[in-house]
């Protein structure tokens, strides 16, 4: 390998790098932020859960094969073909575009989390793509039909939808909890008997999540388990994976209660009613934050390792590809980022999403939690993409709504709903910037 090549190298193993550290430090308020608003938790404890949890999902059901440029936006082929570009030149363009694509989102995450506002890093990460291609076509390195306007579209509609379909699900969940436990004449027997369909639901919700779509590469961990027919029979057929799901939340349910009866009968003799229930759906809280957690390193790490492992494929074989096998190094790298995004930087923007949007006691951060979990599940079933933080942020207000509109903090709103608009139209301006410097330098080395 050239010293120009490990050069290259060395940027993208430390742009890959920062790119994780910043989906750890802001998406992590996905899935603790409710966690720490409830005050369920300590923050040393949230953080360290939510370490172990980001970094199980990121390497053990983290993309093994992923797309080189997110969601298939700009198509990499026009960059080796000989008519466009004479010997390596188009690679080395590419290669630059990738790692502008990396820096640039990083830097406005960076930016984002500074001011503590949750915001999609996925997002970023489109909008940096977008404007790769824009710019590559403004200087007619590739055609406008490289650019899949109709995929951008697509994605944008989820963005829309995303943090309205989790609010109206939140504010449902917890009216539910409101009518069901608060409004009733004897809250304690409530309680009870609530704590048996939330630990059902929650765990049959949770599980048919993971199986229909919450963790994209869960089929592809489970095959070296199971038989290829007896998997492609419970993936592939909804009433039978379900009815596989109901009998194994049946059990767990059972199992749990038989396990915590002795310490419910405890804790109801020293703590009140309320404190009772509120402890109860602290619990929950935690295991679906877990959830989402694991979920979030399995999804997210392939916004920073997928660019890692193209650019990795184009130095050892010498060609572009449009998916590619990613090394378990690589993976490594992306959780070990998110890991220490979450330990340093995880409780900026944890802060808005669990104290500043509005007042999140356990049963509030429960059902913005467990409805933002069950709006990723529908979603995913209808097909629809969605962005896990603006799910979490649209369910936090939706909880808070339930309370009236003088329970949230409009000025936060108005904040976070700036900083989304802006995500795209600034993550693909400094792309094309720094794009421009970079393709300047790699021309030299092709």
């Amino acid at each position: 390998m050239t010293l120009g090549n490990l050069l290259i190298l060395f940027l993208t193993i430390v742009f890959g790098f920062y790119m994780a550290w910043t989906i750890g430090a802001n998406d992590v308020a996905n899935s603790m932020g409710t966690v720490f608003g409830s005050r369920t938790l300590s923050l040393k404890r949230i953080i360290m859960i939510a370490v172990v949890f980001e970094f199980l999902g990121a390497f053990l059901v983290g993309a093994h094969v992923t797309k080189t440029l997110k969601a298939g936006i700009v198509d990499p082929a026009p960059f080796q073909d000989p008519a466009l570009f004479p010997g390596d030149q188009g690679i080395y363009i590419f290669i630059a575009g990738m790692l502008a694509v990396l820096l640039a989102a990083s830097l406005w995450v960076t930016l984002a989390t500074y001011w503590k506002l949750p915001i999609s890093t996925s997002q970023s990460i489109v909008g940096a793509v977008a404007g790769f291609g824009i710019i590559s076509i403004f200087l007619g390195d590739i055609p406008s039909k490289a650019l899949s306007l109709g995929t951008l579209a697509k994605i944008s509609t989820g963005w829309i939808l995303s943090p309205v379909f989790g609010g109206m699900v939140s504010f449902l969940i917890f009216l539910s909890i409101k009518k069901m436990v608060f409004e009733s004449g004897d809250i304690e027997s409530r309680a009870n008997k609530a704590n048996h369909l939330f630990v059902f639901l929650v765990v049959f919700i949770l599980l048919l999540a993971g199986l229909s779509g919450g963790l994209k590469n869960l089929r592809s961990v489970v095959a070296s388990i199971l038989p290829g027919t007896l998997l492609d029979t419970i993936f592939d057929h909804f009433l039978l994976k379900a009815l596989v799901i109901l009998v194994i939340s049946v059990i767990i349910t059972f199992i749990f209660f038989i396990l915590t009866r002795n310490k419910r009968r405890a804790s109801g003799k020293a703590r009140s009613p309320l404190e009772r229930v509120e402890g109860m759906f602290g619990g929950l809280l935690v295991l679906t934050a877990c959830y989402v957690a694991f979920a979030h390193g399995a999804n997210d790490v392939a916004n920073a390792i997928g660019p890692v492992a193209g650019i990795v494929q184009i130095l050892v074989k010498g060609e572009i590809s449009g998916t590619v096998a990613v090394p378990t190094w690589i993976l490594l790298l992306g959780g070990l980022g998110i890991v220490v995004g979450v330990s340093t930087w995880g409780y900026r923007v944890m802060e808005t999403i669990g104290k500043r949007i509005t007042k999140i006691t356990p049963t509030r951060g429960f059902s913005a939690s467990f409805g933002a979990a069950s709006s990723v599940l529908i979603c995913s079933l209808l097909g629809i993409p969605v962005s896990t933080s603006q799910i979490i942020v649209g369910s936090v207000i939706g909880v808070g709504m339930a309370g009236g509109i003088a329970a949230i903090d409009l000025r936060v709103i108005r904040s976070i709903l700036v900083s989304w608009i802006f995500t795209v139209p600034v993550s693909a301006i400094t792309t094309g910037l720094i794009y421009l410097l970079f393709r300047a330098i790699t021309l030299q080395l092709a």
